[in-house]
């Protein structure tokens, strides 16, 4: 009689059905002894004692072993702790995902009615089913409740520190001619941080300066603000007597140096004058760009010009914005990379030279015709008006700052400013450099205005150059050859 015995354990030479062994492996020198896959444990697997019973157990507790979870077990998450220090269970609290997603719409800009949106539904229904997404309308009103709890946070820091802050303001007319004014405040916390806060963006009466005066007093009553350093402000006459306003409504002020004039707005007035002279250059360069951009046929056939004149560049060219001219600086340094492909595109399309010539005014008596294709002269000026320009577009944005102390190094600035101008004043170029000298005179005359007189700038300018330590030493050795 033949007798057929099959178990699931064992060393021996008997088939293996048990779904362990998956896991184990016998060793060779001792068949009644199995190693873990997962962590090399030594288990015994005799069939006549323990068989596979142990192998199983064993599998149920390894740690490096992640199966034995079972798909339909909840497992915990983790999330770390607000201070960053310790890992804590994560638990779901309706208010705070609530209130964490009103802080994702002010954060990146998205519209209200995003909460809305059937495919962020979809996505939250999978994502976590508990969270019930609020309508458009309440989430106003949780944003609302937002901006309130941080305002009354701002306003006893405010209060308690008693905070000398500098301020900065501005004013603007909507399309609507509705006249609006945004205040933001500068300090220094107990920390050594630099703190800006926009505290308020608000609709005025206009733009006369009683009236401005008047909404900056209310509203530094309202927040609480009594010591104020400095107020920023552009060039407009009506915030003479804003500033004149507010030195008799502040009493805790320095009220003779309070008025500043915004370094910023001041480079700008200086560089448009400078933009005037050589508007020529630029206009064509303008014109051309936006017959190049006006359907995308031609577009099409420009990028095929600057691959034709194997131009490298990851950009392409963009017109500028009229009143900002340091949009006209990156408009004029990225077409001059694309000189070759204009010609290119000058043979490509017949119509490029007529219609651009037809193109601008009529050219004045004694005055260079603006209209047409750009020149070959052009590029040249454009390449070193290009140079020019770039000295006080990065100036611009360094002086822009708004996560660094910028009124320590406004003196250096405003010298850099006034040497450049000098030497530009004599320059000459390619042989006419009478277009240069003429727009850094005219820039001149402008900086003069404003700065040329140290008496009618603030003094805060020199106090500040005077602390820093990088010019401290300086200014003892020539107090002391004096």
């Amino acid at each position: 009689m033949l007798t057929l015995a099959v178990w699931g354990g064992g060393g021996g030479g008997s088939r293996k059905r048990s779904k362990a062994w998956m896991h184990f492996t016998v060793q060779k020198d001792d068949p009644d002894h199995a190693n873990c896959n997962y962590c090399d444990a030594v288990l015994g697997c005799k069939s006549a004692s323990a068989g596979t019973a142990s192998l199983v157990n064993h599998l149920k507790i390894c740690q490096k072993n992640h199966a034995h979870i079972c798909s339909t077990q909840s497992e915990l998450t983790y999330q770390v702790s607000e201070d960053g220090n310790l890992v804590v269970p994560w638990q779901y609290i309706e208010k705070e995902v609530r209130e964490a997603f009103a802080r994702m719409i002010v954060i990146d800009l998205l519209p209200f009615i995003f909460a809305e949106k059937e495919g962020f539904r979809l996505f939250m229904a999978k994502a976590c089913p508990r969270f019930t997404v609020p309508s458009r309308t309440t989430m106003y009103r949780d944003i609302i409740a937002i901006y309130e709890a941080e305002k009354a946070m701002l306003r006893k820091y405010f209060i308690e520190s008693r905070q000398t802050v500098c301020l900065t303001t501005d004013t603007w007319t909507s399309k609507r001619q509705q006249s609006y004014m945004v205040l933001t405040a500068h300090s220094i916390d107990s920390g050594w941080k630099l703190r800006k806060k926009i505290i308020n963006f608000v609709l005025v009466d206009g733009h006369k300066g009683d009236d401005i005066g008047k909404s900056l007093e209310k509203l530094l009553i309202e927040w609480g603000i009594e010591r104020v350093c400095t107020i920023t402000v552009d060039n407009a006459s009506s915030n003479d007597t804003c500033l004149a306003y507010m030195k008799r409504s502040l009493t805790n002020a320095r009220s003779r140096y309070l008025g500043m004039r915004c370094v910023a707005h001041i480079i700008n007035l200086v560089v448009q004058d400078g933009l005037k002279i050589m508007c020529h250059p630029r206009n064509r360069i303008r014109s051309a760009i936006k017959f190049v951009r006006a359907s995308p046929t031609r577009l099409d056939l420009f990028k095929k010009c600057v691959q034709l004149s194997k131009v490298v560049s990851k950009g392409l060219i963009n017109i500028d914005v009229v009143t900002r001219w340091n949009s006209t600086f990156i408009m004029l340094e990225t077409a001059e990379k694309f000189e070759r492909a204009f010609e290119q595109y000058a043979l490509q399309d017949p119509n490029y030279k007529t219609e651009l010539e037809k193109t601008g005014p009529e050219p004045k008596p004694d005055t260079p015709d603006q209209r047409g294709p750009p020149t070959q002269s052009d590029w040249v000026y454009v390449r070193e008006f290009k140079q020019f320009l770039q000295h006080f577009y990065l100036l611009t944005n360094k002086v822009s700052g708004t996560k660094y102390v910028t009124a320590n190094t406004f003196l250096e600035d405003i010298a850099d400013v006034h040497f450049m101008l000098g030497e530009w004043s004599d320059h000459v170029i390619c042989g006419d450099g009478e277009i240069f000298k003429c727009m850094a005179t005219k820039m001149k005359t402008k900086y003069e205005k404003y700065w040329g007189d140290p008496e009618k700038m603030n003094k805060y300018i020199f106090i500040a150059a005077i602390l820093d330590p990088r010019y401290m030493v300086n200014w003892l050795l020539f107090i002391c050859q004096i």
